[in-house]
């Protein structure tokens, strides 16, 4: 349904065709468009996509071409990509992708006041000083605009972005809604009242719709409101009031609200108001704004555009549409307008959406089509099965613009009435059933034939029992789960394992996790483990260098100092302790002991002599005496005599 571009410049690529034979493919992708955000998109595509290296962050501009309705349903830069390797060795890039609503996002407004501007104005200034600062394919121009009339307040930037800008002087402040267009090549931004249609699709029970509930919020509720206006001076944080005309009141009431709730009091800042009058008329337009039971919608529905030959995009589920729904049980019977919209691209038959107020507690919905899986599968299940179902009833309830023909040995589906010129054929006769894509002579690639052969590129079942596969080296599985296998060769393109059937194992490189510590074997045989126990047995390993260390044990007192390092190499054992500066190495020849860099102490093998500087040994009063300093004392008195 959908063609993915890549566009860098005048060079573009298919990154994913509308086509699943295709190597051009993503292995998942989502887009979102929602009523006054960026729109975005997120997809992963594998190594083997021949545009794989063709992303740039920030430089390509990704382009979604819906095939069905022939619009653009999403196009913007690539923001961020990163490179995964999972542990079954798949090589893909995780990207994120955003609408060209994000290029006001860089630009930052300077400080400025803007008094008596109105919002055409104030917005045509904004995109002056954004084009000014960008390059010029950001550059963006005001297209519509309803707001007219008294929209003339004053007012401020300060040093944000130009979306916020926007955001902060206008949106939170008398409303609007804010999308980017682009009309012959260039980007054009409009700033409605409200955007999109009123759809004549009605959702109803017993008809398109599932399941309804209504989410109430009254958390933004004030009864008695106290507007605040500017401050009136540096020195403290006293505010302008109404009270000098509110007849010494500093609150506003909305009499209704205070009626059904009570007395709710709640402020409300506007930094930019200097006068009075002015603050009480602003927070009146607030209360009136915002003062009000916030509803939100979830939705079971479901999306039949999809199903029709000829797709009218109106049909179609999109952020900022109205749809008319109808459930007597709760006696709900009104308009209510999608506020955000998300596409699988390879399930665009089951859009998740938001309906109703955009309020912060509104439901996230997902919409189904009808009859995708007769029953829900328990949640520990793996959702591939689910998935295989819900894109097999997807293809199924698509494709029923066929042609039946039915002949006096067998029955034919086709996409045209002859078999001479049909290229998609199912054909069912006595020797089976099958399905071509090469038209009514094959090959079948998918088949279910009279002798039991199942032929089929994918197969996707819940369960399987008591499957014997016979691929020449003899592999079975038993109904118990017991797997035999005289060898196993696994090549995924990065590497390989391998077990022979005399029980060698060859690897390029092995990574188990098991929750409690890390296994691995990188390529170039380095071993990295969290712990290794064996019992029994023995361990052999050659080197090709006598001094090289084959086994080294370190222990980190903190992570900027090591204080013990033991090392065996074939030439000697070295125990070092770095924090005395001290060290033991024992070769064949000798044992050495260190201090620093002078050998304090030497146990020679071939002759046993021993060299140190002195030799404590124990005397009658449980202390020790010196063989050194007694020496010496000998040897004072004979040179004394």
């Amino acid at each position: 349904m959908y063609t993915i571009s890549a566009i860098n410049g005048s060079s573009t690529s298919v990154i994913h065709a509308n086509d699943p034979d295709s190597t051009n493919r993503l292995s998942a992708g989502k887009f979102a468009d929602e009523v006054n955000a960026i729109p975005g998109f997120s997809f992963n595509i594998p190594a083997f996509n021949p545009a794989y290296n063709e992303l740039h962050d920030r430089t390509t501009i990704i382009s979604i071409h819906n095939d069905k309705t022939g619009e653009v349903d999403f196009e913007g830069p690539l923001i961020h990509s990163k490179e995964d390797v999972t542990s079954a060795g798949k090589v893909y890039k995780s990207c994120s992708c955003e609408g060209y609503l994000t290029y006001l996002n860089d630009s930052i407004q300077p400080y400025h006041h803007y008094e008596s501007s109105t919002v055409t104005e104030f917005l045509t200034a904004l995109l002056d000083y954004h084009n000014s600062v960008t390059p010029t394919e950001k550059h963006i121009t005001l297209g519509s605009c309803d707001f007219s009339g008294d929209n003339t307040n004053s007012k401020t930037t300060s040093y944000r972005n130009t979306l916020e800008e926007i955001k902060v002087n206008l949106i939170e402040r008398i409303g609007g809604e804010i999308r980017i267009r682009k009309v012959n090549g260039a980007l054009v931004l409009d700033f409605l009242h409200q955007y999109g249609v009123k759809s004549d699709t009605t959702v109803e029970l017993a008809k398109n719709i599932y399941s309804l509930s209504v989410d109430t919020d009254s958390s933004n509720i004030i009864t008695r409101l106290v507007p605040l206006g500017a401050q009136l001076n540096d020195e403290t944080s006293e505010r302008l009031t109404i009270s000098e005309v509110n007849d010494g009141l500093p609150y506003i009431d909305d009499a209704a609200a205070i009626a059904k709730y009570g007395i709710i009091m709640g402020t409300v800042t506007f930094d930019d108001i200097t006068v009075a009058s002015n603050l009480k008329q602003r927070g009146q337009e607030y209360l009136t704004n915002n003062n009000r039971v916030k509803k939100g919608y979830a939705a079971q529905v479901l999306d039949l555009s999809l199903l029709n030959e000829q797709l009218d995009s109106q049909l179609c589920i999109r952020a900022g549409n109205t749809y008319h729904f109808k459930h007597n049980i709760i006696g709900l019977d009104e308009d209510l307008r999608v506020m955000k919209c998300s596409v699988d691209i390879f399930k665009p038959y089951k859009p998740e959406v938001q309906i109703g107020d955009k309020a912060e507690s509104i439901t996230s919905i997902a919409t189904r089509t009808a009859s995708l899986i007769e029953y829900e599968l328990p949640k520990q299940r793996i959702d591939i099965l689910a998935s295989a179902k819900a894109t097999a009833t997807a293809l199924i309830e698509a494709g029923i613009n066929g042609y039946v023909v039915v002949n006096g040995n067998e029955i034919l589906i086709m996409d045209t009435p002859n078999k001479e010129t049909a290229t998609k054929v199912w054909r069912w006769n006595s020797g089976g059933f099958g399905y071509s894509n090469n038209g009514y002579s094959g090959p079948y690639s998918v088949a279910m034939t009279m002798d039991g052969a199942i032929v089929a590129d994918f197969i996707t079942a819940g369960v399987l029992r008591g499957i014997e596969i016979t691929n020449g080296n003899g592999f079975h599985v038993d109904p118990n789960g017991i797997v035999t296998a005289k060898a196993i060769d696994i090549n995924n393109g990065n590497g390989a394992f391998h077990v022979f059937p005399n029980g060698a194992v060859t690897a390029t490189a092995i990574n188990i996790n098991n929750g409690n510590g890390v296994f691995y074997v990188a390529p170039d045989g380095t071993v990295r483990a969290s712990a290794i126990n064996i019992t029994g047995g023995s361990i052999n390993i050659e080197t090709n260098s006598e001094s090289f260390d084959v086994i080294s044990l370190s222990h980190h007192s903190d992570q900027y100092n090591t204080d013990w390092v033991h090392t065996i190499s074939p030439l000697e054992w070295k125990l070092e302790n770095t924090d005395i500066d001290c060290k033991v190495v024992a070769q064949a020849g000798a044992i050495n002991f260190y201090s620093g860099s002078t050998i304090t102490a030497e146990i020679q093998s071939n002759t046993g002599d021993v060299l140190c500087h002195d030799v404590k040994m124990g005397n009658s009063q449980g202390g020790f005496g010196s063989l050194r300093a007694e020496l010496d004392g000998i040897w004072a008195v004979i040179m004394g005599n």
